[in-house]
């Protein structure tokens, strides 16, 4: 998993100095994203990946405060801690206890002088970080614990949404930086997550400048040869800045769609599918990306 850090404050100067304080001090393997309006502050929770939100708690011009965004984060992403910076602690207190009594926040930082503030919120992720990446351990557990929450969550609509979130917390801890959900494109194609394939991996470089991914939480009903062409008409629309789709379900796929994918095989396109198979093995896996290529491996013929 990147060291990411989602830096979230209704001040934008707050947020554009601490996001230069930290980039200026902090090693070179972590980077920050920032969001300080409102309907920016949501669409970061729910669609950028980070392993750390450094949340202020007071937001006077907003419908949300920091309290509900936090809740939100843990809702939509199980991996990532909070740190929270306030002038106002003892205001929210009560509303603070679920939270700080979850195991969610790591710390909680007054807002001081800023060089004071700065050093401290530094200080904090850092500490952090340096204790969860020492262990494999922790981020396996996040990833079980993800694809628990889909697994055994009996709203369909839900386990859908938990399902897809897995997924990108997965491929994020891939190494895969970039990911956005619920996509959709001037011919009303609607994709459920895009990949900006920006790693560094000559393997991967010839499958295009983005992978798209199709979830399916059909722990029942597998996926069958349509559902495979109607996702294949979707990569092929891309034009040329995606070569390779996913298609990632809960079940499993029929013989029908598996021959599809032999018979498809030859064409530039390229696609692969992920099972329950798939999943356990790469939340097991040490080296997660070199285990993703194996399944490209395993699957992707250049007949």
């Amino acid at each position: 998993m990147k060291k990411t850090i989602l830096i979230i404050d209704d001040e934008k100067d707050q947020v554009d100095n601490l996001s230069r304080y930290l980039g200026a001090n902090l090693p070179s393997d972590y980077h920050t994203i920032k969001a300080h309006e409102e309907a920016d502050i949501i669409e970061k929770v729910d669609n950028a990946y980070y392993s750390l939100v450094v949340l202020d708690l007071r937001m006077d011009d907003y419908e949300i405060d920091g309290v509900k965004i936090a809740n939100k984060i843990i809702e939509t992403n199980s991996f990532a801690k909070i740190l929270i910076t306030s002038a106002f602690t003892a205001e929210f207190y009560q509303a603070l206890k679920p939270l700080l009594l979850s195991g969610k926040v790591i710390d909680t930082v007054d807002k001081t002088s800023f060089t004071e503030f700065a050093e401290q919120v530094k200080n904090s992720i850092e500490t952090y970080h340096d204790k969860l990446f020492a262990s494999n351990d922790s981020i396996q557990n996040a990833l079980l614990e993800s694809y628990a929450e889909c697994k055994n969550t009996e709203h369909n609509y839900q386990k859908g949404v938990k399902f897809e979130n897995f997924v990108s917390l997965l491929f994020n801890n891939i190494g895969f930086d970039k990911i956005i959900k619920r996509n959709i494109d001037k011919s009303r194609n609607e994709v459920d997550l895009i990949i900006r394939n920006d790693i560094d991996d000559k393997f991967l470089e010839k499958f295009g400048k983005y992978f798209l991914i199709e979830c399916k939480n059909m722990p029942v009903t597998n996926v069958d040869k349509n559902m495979f062409i109607v996702f294949k008409n979707k990569l092929e629309n891309t034009a040329s800045l995606s070569e390779f789709g996913i298609i990632a379900t809960t079940g499993n796929f029929t013989s029908t769609a598996y021959i599809e994918a032999v018979r498809e095989s030859g064409k530039d396109k390229k696609i692969v599918f992920l099972t329950n198979l798939h999943f356990e093995r790469l939340i097991a896996s040490i080296d997660r990306l070199e285990t993703f290529k194996s399944f490209i491996d395993e699957q992707v013929k250049d007949n």
